[in-house]
């Protein structure tokens, strides 16, 4: 690397013999024709358009599935290999990629960079913003083949999809009972283990002289349209 003297005003650029590109530290000159995405190199930039262009020079070779650049096949190999290199200083969970890490701090940080312009909510991943502007335009991108039925995320359809197949993948094993969703299982298992998670904090309110727990299915019915103010009679 060599330090040379730029056509840009008082600026000193970093010459790289590699590539021949000199870079003004985060700026970003080369854009893609296709998406405007920019990169702070030539080379980036024509990496980034194999994808646009569908080059794919790289198989994996355990299960054939190719890739356009060798640092997205060795994040792909990960899945045979179970490699998680990157570990959260906080809950010591791993990742396979970096910024998986890097999202996932943001539960521990309690960072949400991602905004909507809409109704100002904020989220931790830039997908979960992007699924929930759907929300704003209406947009359900995903369709079910069988029914036409649409839906905003491509999980949604998945699981939907299911009930015209029949498919029930998760299975009870104390009775052997399927489910098509994983929650359902959870739910149906607490039968057997007689696990109770959520607490009722009985809480009487008075009607016609008697107290009535706030749990109750009367107090469920009615509580809205009773005034529960009021103190028992003595």
């Amino acid at each position: 690397m060599e330090d040379l003297k730029c056509e840009v005003p008082d600026q000193v650029c970093i010459q790289s013999s590699a590539n021949d590109q000199h870079i003004h530290g985060n700026e970003k000159l080369f854009r893609c024709e296709f998406c405007e995405k920019s990169f702070s190199t030539s080379w980036n930039l024509k990496r980034h358009r194999r994808m646009h262009m569908g080059e794919k020079l790289l198989t994996c070779e355990m299960c054939s599935k190719s890739f356009s650049d060798s640092s997205y096949l060795r994040v792909h190999q990960r899945v045979h290999t179970g490699e998680k290199p990157f570990t959260c200083e906080v809950c010591d969970k791993s990742f396979a990629q970096s910024s998986t890490l890097h999202a996932h701090q943001r539960i521990h940080t309690g960072e949400k960079p991602f905004k909507c312009e809409v109704c100002d909510k904020s989220f931790s991943q830039l997908g979960s913003l992007m699924v929930h502007q759907k929300i704003h335009t209406g947009e359900k991108p995903f369709k079910c083949e069988a029914c036409g039925k649409a839906f905003v995320r491509s999980s949604s359809l998945l699981i939907h999809q299911m009930i015209h197949t029949g498919e029930k993948p998760f299975r009870c094993e104390f009775c052997e009972i399927a489910f098509i969703q994983f929650s359902d299982l959870l739910r149906h298992q607490r039968i057997h283990t007689g696990e109770k998670p959520f607490k009722f904090t009985v809480v009487p309110f008075w009607v016609g002289g008697r107290g009535i727990p706030f749990s109750s299915p009367i107090h469920r019915m009615n509580a809205c349209s009773l005034d529960v103010s009021k103190t028992p009679p003595l």
